[in-house]
């Protein structure tokens, strides 16, 4: 098991500390997420099965990305095959919508996002990085990036320009970005 990240270590120490006082002083979530505490701190901790499944789900995925240094990715071949990495990008997928329909206690939540490289919307922080990416360009050079020229970088962020722009001539750049390209210091709408 890989050493667990600063992040990971602070949300052990919460828990450690939560889990030595009374059970009437701890909220319902607390004393739930105390059993997924334990049982991500000892595999022999007596916990329910759906708690020890999470739990070994989430273990897996913190090793793939010991190893691999990355979020699993999904194959783009059709039909998928069934790999280990495959089987975590489902997990991954199955995190996400548990989350996004209010289903995880506080310690699940933070464990999660305790996984290096771990996002709960990945291609809103996909966008966040582009968008910051046209700015620091921007600052650093005195001029909108082009899709043409010899610097593949330059060229990546004028082409995520130019399909921004291409998504606000369609009407289908959602508001909340199209403000914020709006509103930049340097603007791309």
């Amino acid at each position: 098991m890989p050493a667990p990240t600063p992040s990971l270590a602070l949300l052990r120490s919460e828990y450690e500390a939560l889990s030595a006082l009374p059970t009437r002083q701890l909220t319902l979530d607390q004393r739930r997420s105390i059993d997924y505490f334990f049982a991500d701190i000892d595999e022999t901790a007596a916990v329910e099965p759906f708690v020890r499944r999470w739990i070994l789900r989430v273990h897996g995925l913190d090793a793939f990305v010991a190893q691999h240094a990355r979020m699993p990715r999904a194959d783009s071949r059709r039909p998928r095959p069934a790999t280990d990495e495959q089987a975590l990008v489902d997990t991954v997928a199955y995190f996400r919508q548990a989350h996004a329909s209010g289903g995880y206690l506080d310690y699940q939540k933070r464990r999660l996002e305790a996984v290096p490289g771990f996002a709960w919307s990945p291609r809103d922080s996909t966008w966040s990085a582009r968008f910051a990416e046209h700015q620091e360009f921007w600052e650093a050079h005195g001029f909108a990036p082009r899709r043409r020229s010899s610097d593949p970088a330059e060229v990546m962020i004028g082409r995520w320009v130019a399909h921004q722009r291409a998504l606000e001539s369609r009407g289908q750049l959602r508001a909340d970005r199209a403000a914020r390209l709006r509103a930049a210091r340097y603007r791309v709408l």
